[in-house]
């Protein structure tokens, strides 16, 4: 074969075939996802719902610094990731998955996404009003190396062209829970010390929603035809996990000065806020095993949960 001979074309895959009969809802042709629309369509909840009095008298007056920052910093990355996840699905997704059940299922979750960054706007406007420091506060979140991190690998694994819709399914899966896991936890954490009802509540909900989202995920993923070798899967996985794990650990002990303005974030250690650490690290791997284990394979890190 001549050395600079051109790749062959990708196999095709049949998620993504594109029929004339498929514009409608019925009938239904893959009841399991349908099913999974149905169901999630029926815990649609609005952030009206949440009463936030008792979280702002908490932050005012039995906050502790630590407390304060590990709650700023899960809202200010929350609040400025929530759109990744949303643009995907409409950009990308909705476009080249050809059946109807997976089309509503992700118009949906939109739909969801667009209240989840509600809520984290309404969050973060009840614990920090002061605008100024609300944009510091976001600015932040768009600097820090750790985030950046999230960022690059996302575009590595989402949005190169040369990714088979496997690759890229399971980066979103990856964006969507492993990314989240640290900052869950600590709210989880939060809610352990009897903190920040209103929080806890939307966190729960925001939770529940993430579930759905990746059991439709997973589900999907079990049709994909023209599957990656079990290494790639493994090789995404594990560099989201190792990403979660330099941002739940490496952000701590320094000042970032913030471009543009004269304010700086102070980034306090995990001796400051009383959270281990490495059990953060721990409940990651954790995370990660369970992704692995509901795609079909074997677990990577044998974590257990220690936050459980």
């Amino acid at each position: 074969m001549p050395r600079h001979q051109p790749p062959l074309p990708s196999p095709i895959e049949p998620l993504l075939t594109r029929h004339h009969n498929l514009r409608s809802a019925f009938p239904i042709r893959i009841p399991t996802l349908w099913n999974m629309f149905l169901a999630a369509r029926e815990t649609y909840w609005l952030p009206t719902r949440l009463d936030l009095e008792e979280d702002k008298r908490q932050w005012a007056t039995s906050m502790a610094k630590g407390e304060k920052w590990i709650v700023t910093r899960a809202l200010a990355f929350f609040a400025t990731s929530n759109g990744i996840v949303a643009d995907n699905i409409i950009c990308r997704f909705c476009q080249e998955v050809a059946y109807s059940e997976a089309k509503y299922f992700y118009g949906f979750q939109v739909v969801k996404e667009n209240v989840h960054a509600e809520t984290y706007a309404k969050l973060i406007d009840a614990v920090v009003p002061d605008l100024e420091e609300q944009a510091v506060l976001l600015r932040w979140s768009t600097i820090v190396p750790s985030i950046a991190f999230k960022n690059i690998w996302a575009v590595k694994w989402m949005l190169e062209a040369r990714r088979s819709f496997a690759d890229r399914l399971v980066a979103f899966i990856c964006v969507q829970v492993i990314f989240s896991a640290s900052s869950f936890a600590a709210m989880g954490w939060l809610k352990s010390r009897n903190k920040m009802p209103g929080l806890s509540l939307a966190i729960d909900m925001i939770s529940k929603d993430g579930r759905s989202h990746l059991d439709f995920a997973c589900a999907l993923f079990r049709r994909v035809k023209t599957m990656p070798t079990e290494s790639v899967i493994r090789e995404i996985i594990r560099e989201a996990t190792d990403i979660e794990a330099e941002y739940a650990t490496g952000a701590s002990n320094c000042l970032v000065s913030v471009p543009a303005t004269n304010l700086t974030v102070d980034l306090l250690s995990g001796s400051e806020h009383g959270l281990d650490l490495q059990e953060m690290v721990l409940f990651i791997r954790f995370v990660a095993d369970h992704l692995l284990l509901k795609l079909g394979y074997k677990a990577a890190f044998n974590a257990y949960n220690p936050v459980s």
